[in-house]
Order: C-alpha cells, then sequence, then structure tokens
C-alpha cells in the first residue's frame, strides 16, 4: 500500500467547505473526475456505510471510521457496487487490491476565508496513475463549485 496526498486551497470558510463536500447536490459537479452520472447513497456518520457510484459501471461502498465535523473524514473501501448500488462479487485482482484502501479527508483552516483541503489515499500501487490523473481535476472541479457560490 501507499499513500498518494493530494491538496488545494479553496477561498472559502472551513465550514463551508466541509459541508460542501457532503452535499449530494453538488457532488457530480465536482465527481465528473471519474465520470458522469456519479452520485452516493449513505449516511456520513461513524460506522455508517456510503456507496459512491455512476450508474453505468457501478462504483465502491465505503465505511466512515472517523468523522470530525469541520475537520476530517476517514473511509474504508470495504466493497465493490453495481450502477444500482447492489455490491457485487469481486472478481478480478484490481477489484480484490482496491478493498481495505483507506481515504482521509482534512480540512485545515487557513485564514478567516481560505481552507486548505488535503486528500490521503492509502491504496496498491497499481492505483497512483489512476488517482494521479483524476484527484488534481477533482479538487479543481470541486474549487470552482465552492467558489461559484
Amino acid at each position: 500500500m501507499k499513500t498518494l496526498r493530494y491538496s488545494i486551497k479553496i477561498n472559502r470558510p472551513q465550514e463551508f467547505v466541509f459541508n460542501k463536500i457532503r452535499d449530494k447536490s453538488v457532488y457530480a459537479d465536482w465527481a465528473k473526475a471519474w465520470g458522469e452520472g456519479m452520485t452516493y447513497e449513505g449516511v456520513w456518520e461513524v460506522g455508517e456505510n456510503i456507496s459512491f457510484f455512476d450508474t453505468t459501471q457501478g462504483g465502491t461502498k465505503v465505511i466512515i471510521e472517523e468523522f470530525r465535523p469541520n475537520e476530517y473524514i476517514r473511509a474504508r473501501h470495504i466493497a465493490m457496487v453495481n450502477p444500482e448500488n447492489v455490491e457485487v462479487e469481486l472478481q478480478d485482482e484490481m477489484m480484490k487490491k482496491w478493498i481495505g484502501s483507506l481515504e482521509e479527508y482534512h480540512f485545515t483552516k487557513e485564514g478567516d476565508e481560505q481552507t486548505l483541503v488535503e486528500v490521503n489515499m492509502t491504496v496498491d500501487e497499481a492505483f497512483q496513475e489512476m488517482f494521479d490523473g483524476t484527484w488534481p481535476k477533482a479538487l479543481g472541479f470541486f474549487k470552482e463549485v465552492c467558489e461559484k457560490d
């Protein structure tokens, strides 16, 4: 496993940015880095599951391991889901390598109106190229979503 780190500064207060990342009404606007039609289902609370998926290819299910409002979210990937958000059997080695991956979000106040968002992905090295191409795009889209309001 390797930890990949991505970050961006957003010109909005910490609480606003934290709430926006969990805002389902804008999720597809920044998660489009992984594909069109992205959505999620679930609850942002410790011990709860959330599925992140699109309606053509499916996606992944996480369990929220830690949740500190306005500061930190840690989620562990526990299953794959189909486009209807139903868990599927792990069919190939890449799917098996994905399970157990860790996703962490850090939100740090920088002045009154600026927030540093840091995303750490602890994953098999096989996923580095994909994330190096998608997380910077997703964070750029997320910055646009946050700053346009």
